[in-house]
């Protein structure tokens, strides 16, 4: 990969709730450069452009011919997301950023990792809770062995969204492009709870779509067994009414030498710290809404990478195994709440399957989708 030397130029593929972040964070690094905006939407894209001040595309095709682009940052809809990457990646070899959830199908993100290894372009992964004040205190005491044998490690996710938040798009709600409450709020928390906890053995899990109209779950829960003998739960829901409001996103660790707790709505307050006097509040972050500051953090190593070598901070060979731990949570799901082993591979039978009833909207969003429009 040979290295950049002038500021390193990025597009927004996908203009939807968390592309503003995408916006800030590159913004805010002197070393890059946002040229382009790209949504099918176009009123979308120029609303965006408020703050951006760059071209607004209604087709990334058109934009990677007319725009020198290095990177592209990918926000379509979930079940589209290695789809696009694997195109973007073969038809015009840029570097991906990608934000969660990498795939829906471990499939599509294999078929993606190595698609991006053997065209020799760099793939970043949106997991920016990682990146917390908090969570990075106990990723560090986590890995000097202070915390010790860990007995429970418990995630909880208590958010709101009502049915206009699945009406504003048509791909919400499926399970072929978008999946439930576990896919598209709770990946960052199960991702974290596997980041720091370890692998994981085997789970059980049940849901149900409690306050809206969806084909998939708004409330879920499960419990895990850890390979390193830990237990563990997951709580996730946008069940949380009134509408609106979300209160919490949590994890606590209980370990042989003490316990920790974050809270917040971003997983962004440590609030329990048994294993010295530290102060908390240094810990401790209070951002404007759930999306936090770790953005910056993603952006800041896709610039250094690309300018002076090094690793993705979170890679697509990491991000990967969240997935195959969403797909046996669902997997467990549509048995009944069968406990099911990672070690089999399990797949769920619904997670990011297109069939008839949904082609037509995932042909919505497909690379030729607006070329095919110009066509009739």
């Amino acid at each position: 990969m040979d290295r950049i030397t002038g500021k390193v130029k990025f597009a927004i593929i996908g203009c939807g709730r968390i592309s503003y972040r995408h916006i800030e964070a590159i913004q805010e690094n002197n070393d890059a450069q946002l040229v382009a905006l790209c949504d099918l939407n176009l009123e979308r894209a120029n609303e965006m452009n408020g703050t951006a001040h760059v071209k607004v595309y209604e087709d990334y095709r058109e934009m990677f011919s007319a725009e020198d682009i290095d990177v592209a940052c990918i926000m379509t809809p979930s079940g589209m997301h290695a789809e696009h990457a694997i195109d973007i990646i073969t038809s015009y070899r840029k570097h991906i950023v990608l934000e969660k959830p990498m795939c829906l199908r471990v499939s599509d993100g294999l078929k993606l990792i190595d698609t991006a290894r053997s065209v020799g372009v760099r793939l970043f992964i949106v997991h920016q809770n990682r990146f917390n004040k908090a969570i990075q205190k106990i990723k560090t005491a986590i890995d000097n062995d202070l915390i010790g044998r860990i007995a429970m490690a418990t995630v909880r996710i208590r958010w709101s969204r009502g049915q206009s938040y699945y009406d504003r798009d048509p791909w919400r709600g499926t399970w072929a492009l978008d999946g439930g409450a576990l896919t598209n709020q709770a990946i960052h928390h199960i991702d974290l709870l596997r980041w720091l906890t370890g692998a994981i053995k085997s789970l059980s899990a049940v849901a149900k779509t409690q306050f809206v109209n969806v084909a998939v779950e708004d409330t879920a829960c499960a419990w895990l067994k850890f390979k390193n003998g830990a237990l563990g739960a997951i709580e996730a829901t946008t069940a949380t009414r009134p509408l609106n409001k979300d209160l919490e996103a949590s994890i606590s660790i209980l370990g042989e030498n003490g316990t920790v707790i974050v809270e917040g709505a971003a997983v962004n307050k440590l609030t329990l710290w048994t294993f010295d006097d530290t102060d908390t509040r240094e810990f401790s972050e209070d951002p404007p809404n759930v999306y936090g500051f770790g953005h910056n953090h993603i952006i800041d190593n896709v610039v250094d990478v690309l300018k002076n070598g090094g690793e993705p901070l979170v890679s697509g060979e990491d991000a990967i195994e969240s997935i195959k731990l969403l797909s046996a949570l669902y997997r467990s799901i549509e048995e009944d709440g069968r406990e099911v082993s990672l070690k089999d591979d399990p797949v769920s039978g619904r997670l990011g399957v297109i069939d008839a009833a949904t082609e037509k909207i995932a042909n919505l969003y497909r690379t030729d989708a607006v070329m095919r429009s110009r066509k009739k």
